[in-house]
């Protein structure tokens, strides 16, 4: 017979279960986005460091920040700087070395879908006090440092064989080694 779940197992449940719907929601929005774009996703994340970040940077730093490898930045910088959202330069510190700029020509197509999202999330903040806020913040911070952890662990673990599901349900009929009907 198994326990009745206490109220803080059944809280930590419900948090894990709004993360996850967050986290899909969240990616279904930004598919959305990349579709109206014309980008992929990698790109779409990519363009957003880039706009986001106060400095030109180097394709390496790129690459550090989203764990990607180097072949695969240049590909995703090559699209991004076909499509109008990035322009490589030189390096004012080191002419050798090449930086990767936004450009401000399509910096209106991604607020368009941006700037309403930001004016709705602060419209959810505004039925919080502060103190509540600070708590949320400091939750997102946590959760985000969780989810990076994770991310390190999966990079770093070895391919595991795929798992046959059928070899979990005793009661299929079409497992090898059992008679069919």
């Amino acid at each position: 017979m198994s326990r009745p779940k206490t109220d803080r197992e059944q809280l930590i449940r419900a948090v894990t279960l709004e993360g996850r719907n967050m986290g899909t929601r969240t990616l279904l929005f930004h598919t959305v986005v990349t579709d109206r774009l014309g980008l992929n996703a990698s790109d779409h994340k990519c363009a957003e460091i880039v706009y986001g970040h106060p400095t030109p940077m180097t394709a390496g730093r790129l690459a550090e920040l989203t764990g990607l490898s180097t072949g695969s930045i240049t590909g995703i910088v090559d699209r991004l700087e076909k499509a109008g959202f990035v322009r490589r330069a030189a390096d004012p510190d080191d002419r050798r070395r090449v930086v990767i700029q936004p450009t401000p020509d399509r910096a209106p197509n991604i607020a368009h879908y941006f700037l309403p999202l930001g004016e709705a999330m602060s419209e959810v903040c505004s039925t919080f006090t502060n103190d509540e806020l600070t708590l949320i913040i400091d939750f997102m911070r946590k959760a985000g440092a969780a989810m990076e952890q994770q991310t390190q662990r999966v990079r770093e673990t070895p391919l595991q064989q795929p798992v046959d599901s059928r070899a979990q349900r005793p009661d299929d009929k079409s497992r090898p080694g059992r008679p069919r009907n």
